[in-house]
């Protein structure tokens, strides 16, 4: 399926099966996309196919050029680093006045970390040329809206892979591309992740955002980049409707349409993944049953015990235990959080509270693999 038919359906879908239509018009009225180009991130391949009032693909030498407040979203591409430092400050403006910046793959160091210290960063790995299984951690997110249900319909159940669910999609990394370390637990929300990458390369993170300013400004990051080759039809659909989602959203926000997100009746799967909102407590209040957690097999993670044991979870005071000792998710102490601290009772293994809150969707403790109960 070319781009064009891609985001031509995506449209339709959107128009039609998930009642968007006025969404979609909005963008087509109002939305203004800049992208940058990288040596190796082509947006030219999405962007151009993108339902949008104003699509400009421009160099990175004529970034200086353009007034970024013009634009809702600006993407710049991977490497980044052929965008002037001396840029670095308008970049900052542009968020701080309200913009979204959307950066891709080693834009991470060259782009985020510096102009946005303190939220993510490069865990100084590089993964190799592979295709991972994402899962979807926010399916209620208005990035992600309909994209749990649309990635199940038949279309496209037919064309997935023996080891992918029907509610995950396959990401392609490229050689070398950076996994995303998250800095500050409290503000970065990450979206979807790969326990394939976490496995491999230490860090889960696939897509991921942190809000900026105080006029609503959003930067957004996404491992590897927008165009997806080797992703597989189902993963193109998947990122064409993540992409054009952040666009419906910002509009969306923009102009004070409201936005929720909507499961057509017909196409509602019976068992759909639930993820967890991250700045709700609902997790600390689970359902008695624990059916839905992933547990993960010795064959998807060698070396692991047989997982028939349990162990509770415990909320800690922080007066009872040393600051310095590292979170067993992150890797980070807890000396810069002031949130909830819990242990895992059975090996003693700490977790900051939003590592839980990412930890228990596994279903086991990191360090004892046994299941987590409360």
């Amino acid at each position: 399926m070319s781009y064009k038919d891609l985001y031509s359906e995506v449209k339709k879908r959107k128009m039609e099966a998930l009642n968007k239509k006025n969404v979609v018009k909005a963008v087509e009225k109002h939305g203004r996309i800049l992208a940058v180009e990288g040596r190796f991130e082509k947006p030219k391949h999405v962007v151009n196919n993108m339902y949008a009032a104003e699509k400009t693909i421009i160099s990175p030498g004529k970034l200086v050029k353009y007034d970024l407040d013009l634009y809702d979203l600006v993407l710049i591409g991977c490497p980044g680093d052929q965008v002037s430092e001396k840029l670095h400050p308008r970049i900052k403006t542009y968020v701080e006045n309200g913009g979204w910046l959307l950066s891709t793959d080693w834009c991470l160091v060259t782009i985020v970390e510096k102009i946005f210290p303190g939220y993510i960063r490069w865990n100084q790995q590089k993964t190799a040329d592979s295709v991972v299984a994402c899962q979807i951690d926010e399916p209620s997110h208005p990035f992600l809206d309909g994209v749990t249900q649309e990635i199940q319909r038949s279309k496209w159940s037919a064309k997935t892979s023996k080891d992918v669910q029907r509610n995950e999609f396959k990401w392609w990394l490229e050689t070398k591309s950076y996994p995303v370390q998250i800095i500050d637990h409290q503000k970065v929300r990450v979206l979807i992740s790969s326990r394939d990458i976490k496995y491999k390369w230490g860090e889960g993170a696939v897509l991921c955002y942190f809000d900026f300013g105080t006029k609503g400004g959003r930067v957004i990051h996404i491992i590897s980049h927008t165009h997806l080759q080797k992703g597989g039809e189902k993963g193109k659909y998947a990122s064409a409707l993540i992409l054009t989602n952040m666009l419906d959203d910002k509009i969306s926000q923009k102009m004070g349409i409201s936005q929720e997100p909507r499961v057509p009746i017909w196409n509602q799967p019976t068992q759909a993944f639930q993820g967890v909102p991250r700045e709700s407590d609902d997790w600390l209040n689970p359902p008695s049953t624990q059916d839905n957690y992933f547990t993960p097999s010795t064959t998807e993670f060698p070396g692991n015990a047989e997982l028939t044991g349990t162990s509770q979870i415990v909320e800690l005071e922080r007066s009872n235990f040393s600051l310095a000792i590292s979170c067993s998710y992150c890797g980070f102490d807890f000396t810069s959080t002031t949130g909830k601290v819990y242990k895992c009772q059975e090996c003693g293994a700490l977790y900051h509270e939003e590592c839980l809150n990412l930890q228990i969707n596994e279903g086991v403790c990191k360090s004892c693999n046994r299941i987590l109960l409360w």
